[in-house]
């Protein structure tokens, strides 16, 4: 059988599908425990929920210290959530009534409550069932360590089938792993698009149902250019299949043969070609791609699989590892950035009508401030020993820069650094790039995240498929933002990133507007180094 989707990342895979679902609706368990071994099921209940309980209670400590009183309440209320539900008896009345095991009697209660309260016409009540289900996955997590949806123990070269794809899972990938993903829906700019293109995992999406019309196990051939799967191929595509694998990995390896040299034009303009970064473990391939250094590293890639923030100590430990990986190349480090598509397990941010528009990026670090201030001590002290850069995300307001900017100084100042590294500013937001003079004033250099400013720009969401067609990041009017920045930031250091910046197709243009500094996906980076040696500036 043979589907066409949407092309997502680049690349050819093939493998036996694993479906990647809610460890709440995974099929239920069809056999029956035994009267006599009621009892010892029941005491693995009893363990789980304590478990479950002083993980809660963990949560309620960190969270007060690091985030405020505030997120820390929900958990709180999570504990009181946990001790109902043991004392209802309803868990212990299906094991026992039902001859259920543990794992299926769990799932059965706590998805009759989300259903309960998703009925309800109050909003405010309907919203706990999303506490609810959370609760639910903590308990079934301490019955089950090994559940799919931790995506966990993956076998080599399998292809993953999602119904909804989080930064989150990409994050937690062991990308060597992994032949490719087929997705139901994902946006072509959205945060996991771009970082399973960082992690150079073939990806397709639009198939509708797919979730359920593969079987597990069944051999899926995926085509990332064209965005084509084949299910359950016959002898003949396989073989042609694989010999198109065979010939796309020999590209590859070619690719890089003068990659790790230095991007100079024709005319003798060196342009900086660096990588952007969502996970440890793209580190190797940014170096064997040629990378000059890191333009962007995601600090969410630290939190994201996380169910508590980091200290500041863990955070300082994590990046050491990274910086000390580079071989004494730059490290530029966002801070979190989360909102929109990257929810935070621990944050538990009220829900909003527009999240693109809401508590994203500089807005959460300064309502905040104590999930932002161990970012910051953290990459002062790292400092000290590597070559590193800081960036704001999501810059709307003068203020906002300015407010962070004067926090990083006490908090380089407390930890002793007396040479504080460069601070920047992302540049995502209309808003921003028209107000560059008034930011330029607090900051180091810049950073024009292309994916953000186009969808502000032409209020086309990133993650929305349905308007994919507006998301033109090569417009003219675009184009005309980004020789405003570079005019203005005058000779403040400006990084173009995201998707935009990786396209070959449109380096004389950048060049020309004033760039030259360019931070894209790993893989890419050898043919856009090659690109740029083949240009005059202007040209």
């Amino acid at each position: 059988m043979i589907l066409s989707g949407t092309a997502i990342s680049s690349g050819l895979g093939m493998g036996p599908a694993i479906r990647v679902g809610d460890i709440l609706h995974q099929a239920e368990s069809r056999e029956l425990i035994a009267v006599e071994g009621f009892d010892s099921e029941w005491k693995r209940i009893e363990v789980a929920f304590a478990n479950t309980r002083q993980e809660l209670a963990e949560s309620v400590r960190r969270l007060e210290e690091q985030v405020g009183p505030r997120v820390a309440d929900i958990f709180r209320a999570h504990e009181m959530m946990l001790d109902n539900f043991l004392s209802s008896g309803e868990i212990r009345t299906e094991m026992k009534e039902a001859r259920l095991d543990p794992g299926t009697a769990v799932r059965r209660v706590f998805r009759r409550w989300i259903d309960n309260f998703r009925s309800l016409k109050d909003i405010s009540m309907r919203q706990r069932a999303d506490d609810i289900a959370d609760l639910g996955r903590r308990l079934l997590r301490h019955l089950e360590p090994r559940d799919s949806d931790r995506l966990t123990d993956l076998p080599a070269g399998c292809v993953l089938i999602f119904k909804r794809l989080l930064p989150s899972d990409v994050v937690a990938l062991p990308n060597h792993d992994i032949a490719a993903i087929v997705v139901e829906s994902l946006g072509q700019a959205s945060h996991a698009a771009l970082l399973v293109r960082e992690k150079n995992i073939p990806t397709v999406a639009g198939f509708a149902g797919v979730h359920e019309r593969v079987r597990e196990g069944e051999e899926v051939l995926v085509d990332g250019y064209i965005g084509e799967i084949v299910i359950a191929p016959d002898p003949a595509t396989r073989t042609e299949f694989e010999a198109r694998l065979d010939q796309y990995q020999s590209t590859q390896m070619r690719c890089r043969g003068a990659c790790r040299e230095p991007a100079h034009t024709l005319d003798g303009t060196l342009v900086k070609v660096e990588a952007n970064l969502g996970a440890n473990d793209n580190i190797e391939l940014a170096l064997e791609n040629g990378a000059d250094g890191v333009g962007l590293f995601r600090i969410e890639q630290l939190y994201l699989t996380q169910e508590l923030p980091p200290t500041e100590d863990e955070l300082l430990t994590a990046l050491d590892r990274i910086a000390g990986r580079l071989d004494g190349k730059p490290l530029t480090v966002r801070l979190l950035d989360v909102g929109g598509d990257k929810p935070m397990p621990f944050l538990h941010l009220p829900p909003e009508a527009n999240p693109g528009l809401g508590m994203r990026g500089a807005r959460i670090l300064l309502e905040h401030p104590g999930l932002m201030r161990p970012q910051l001590a953290a990459l002062a002290r790292l400092s000290e020993r590597y070559p590193v850069r800081i960036l704001v995300p999501m810059v709307t307001l003068e203020e906002d820069v300015r407010t962070i900017r004067e926090v990083f100084e006490t908090m380089c100042a407390a930890c002793g650094v007396k040479t504080p590294p460069p601070f920047g500013a992302m540049i995502e937001t209309p808003a921003a790039a028209l107000g560059v003079p008034a930011i330029a004033k607090h900051v180091d250099f810049l950073c024009v995240g292309t994916n953000d400013l186009t969808q502000y720009t032409f209020a086309a969401g990133r993650d929305d498929p349905a308007v994919n067609r507006y998301f033109q990041d090569t417009h003219h009017a675009l184009m005309r933002l980004l020789e405003i920045i570079v005019a203005d930031a005058g000779d403040l250091p400006v990084t173009l990133c995201g998707e935009l910046a990786g396209r070959e197709a449109m380096t004389p243009q950048l060049l020309g507007i004033g760039f030259r500094a360019l931070s894209v996906s790993p893989p890419t980076i050898p043919a856009l180094k090659a690109r740029v040696r083949s240009l005059r500036v202007g040209a």
